[in-house]
């Protein structure tokens, strides 16, 4: 069944502070669309957002025109009466229906969502029942209630929440349960078994597909709902029906062609488990039974039987996993001991990962944690984190430095300014040769993904591990431009992040199967195979 993906959350255009490798043109998002068989998009201007509504949503009309049964329009608004905008509601809905707009986006920062500003606006939109696009920011610094308020205010208008993400989500489950004009998209709402929880509590009408293109990778998106465990016509309706209705017929006639027939792409687009071999780089794991970790963490059945089902539906074979309080807790003897758990309970499903923690153990607890875990259980991963607070090249760290150096382990570095940065790395790995060390979250930026690149390209035991919530689109491209197909590899953050965006990032990249094939799961195996680890 080939499913019409209809992306409701999508800029082109030009935009303030875009990197340059950022794509942002039509002819960029056409091409994008082509390359994840993604169908229709709705679709503002950044020019409208970022200099004028009127005069951006004017240039808007041009773009559409280049693909008119695939790009479809959403004007950002600013109040009625405001210099240079409508003066009442029906001239700005007779212009909209003019210029065939079905929906409307309003950009935070220049005003104020109270009735005595855009009240009359929001009339006039309640009124025609049109598409209101709002984003998260919107709600800030007291999402729940600023929300609550508006929805019951304009309880006929169909709103749709944009650009939330996972620790929202406390706000948005209960406002969603609390208002049935809201609707949701997923393009950085990446929350572990969402799609499936949020239909099941629910139903399936509320909930659509999005992308946050042209920054954010469309097949990143996608994948979310191909490896839905839900029905086929939720699936439908999710893709892209339940964005159609709600624009009232408007949008792409029938799905997107086919544009590559290999075994990574058709198993993706079917939303069968991946025949390649699949290992992620980069997951943690919460204790028994566990769906929560801290206040703004819920990580559905985030132990490791959850994370493996998961798994098992989109063919991720094996994962290296840490623990969640053992990081980022600095609670690193608890958290080892639920990995040592997990790893007697599944076996080699689970590549355990160990935190050492220089803040909480004397020199003798640290080596008598790292004979324990390594050389009697078999542990084989590093990992440090940011929250203990110190440098990774201060003294503390140097005996977990040399033991994996002795025996060729890897170690996951997430870095930060205090930590060393990028050039900490490089130094770690210019004086540990022996060591892979895998820089957690390479792909989250361009910016950061140069500066990882670069440090690859002077230390060839560097490697980019590339989780992170932005999914950058085209990132991974450029990585393996950058560096070469063997240094970049696939991890999830799982349960904290859903472990399907990540994948489908992956899977629908602009690179050749075989390399694709070694970043899912190939380079993170050679790194293993590395590892000597005797008795």
């Amino acid at each position: 069944m080939d499913l019409m993906y209809f992306d409701c959350n999508a800029t082109i255009g030009q935009r303030p502070q875009k990197h340059r490798r950022v794509r942002w043109s039509t002819e960029h998002i056409l091409e994008d669309m082509d390359l994840s068989e993604i169908a229709g998009a709705l679709v503002i201007h950044g020019v409208a957002r970022s200099f004028d509504p009127v005069y951006g949503n004017a240039r808007l009309k041009p773009e559409l025109a280049k693909a008119p049964d695939r790009l479809f329009g959403v004007w950002c608004l600013a109040p009625l009466g405001d210099p240079g905008f409508y003066e009442t509601g029906d001239e700005l809905l007779q212009a909209m229906e003019a210029s065939d707009i079905r929906a409307a986006r309003l950009v935070p920062g220049g005003f104020s969502l109270h009735p005595d500003v855009i009240g009359e606006t929001l009339e006039a939109l309640q009124e025609d029942r049109v598409l209101t696009l709002l984003e998260m920011s919107w709600g800030a610094p007291d999402y729940f209630s600023s929300f609550h308020t508006l929805l019951s205010r304009y309880p006929r208008l169909p709103v749709l929440l944009t650009d939330a993400v996972w620790p929202h989500q406390r706000h948005v489950h209960r406002l969603m349960a609390l208002h049935d004009n809201l609707h949701l998209e997923f393009s950085s709402y990446q929350i572990n078994r969402g799609i499936e929880q949020y239909v099941q509590d629910f139903g399936d009408e509320r909930l659509l597909f999005g992308t946050g293109t042209t920054e954010k990778s469309p097949g990143a998106a996608r994948a979310y709902v191909d490896y839905a465990q839900i029905g086929d016509e939720s699936k439908q309706k999710i893709a892209g029906g339940n964005l159609k209705r709600l624009l009232k017929g408007q949008g792409p006639a029938q799905p997107a062609k086919h544009t590559r027939e290999d075994r990574i792409v058709a198993a993706a687009r079917e939303g069968r488990p991946q025949t390649v071999f699949v290992m992620d780089a980069h997951a943690h794991v919460l204790h028994e039974g566990g769906d929560t970790a801290g206040v703004n963490y819920i990580m559905l059945r985030g132990d490791a039987e959850g994370m493996l089902e998961v798994n098992r539906w989109c063919g991720i074979d094996r994962v290296a996993m840490m623990s969640w309080n053992g990081p980022v807790c600095t609670d690193a003897q608890d958290g080892n001991d639920i990995i040592r758990r997990a790893g007697q309970r599944f076996g080699d499903r689970i590549i355990p990962v160990a935190t050492i923690d220089p803040t909480h153990m004397s020199p003798e607890e640290m080596d008598k944690e790292i004979q324990l875990r390594y050389l009697r259980q078999g542990f084989i991963g590093m990992k440090p984190y940011v929250r203990m607070n110190l440098s990774y090249e201060d003294p503390a760290f140097m005996p977990w430095w040399e033991f994996g150096n002795a025996h060729r382990l890897y170690a996951l570095m997430h870095v930060a300014g205090h930590t060393g940065g990028v050039p900490g790395v490089g130094r770690l790995a210019a004086k540990f040769p022996e060591v892979s060390w895998l820089i957690a979250h390479s792909g989250g930026s361009y910016p950061f993904a140069e500066e990882v690149a670069a440090c690859i390209q002077a230390h060839p035991n560097v490697y980019a591990e590339i989780t992170l919530t932005p999914v950058t689109n085209r990132v991974l491209e450029f990585l393996v431009e950058a560096t070469d197909e063997d240094h970049v590899l696939f991890g999830t953050d799982a349960p904290m992040r859903d472990p399907r965006q990540q994948l489908g990032w992956v899977l629908w990249a602009d690179l050749p199967e075989g390399t694709r094939a070694k970043i899912l799961g190939g380079n993170f195996q050679r790194i293993l195979e590395r590892v000597r680890l005797g008795k």
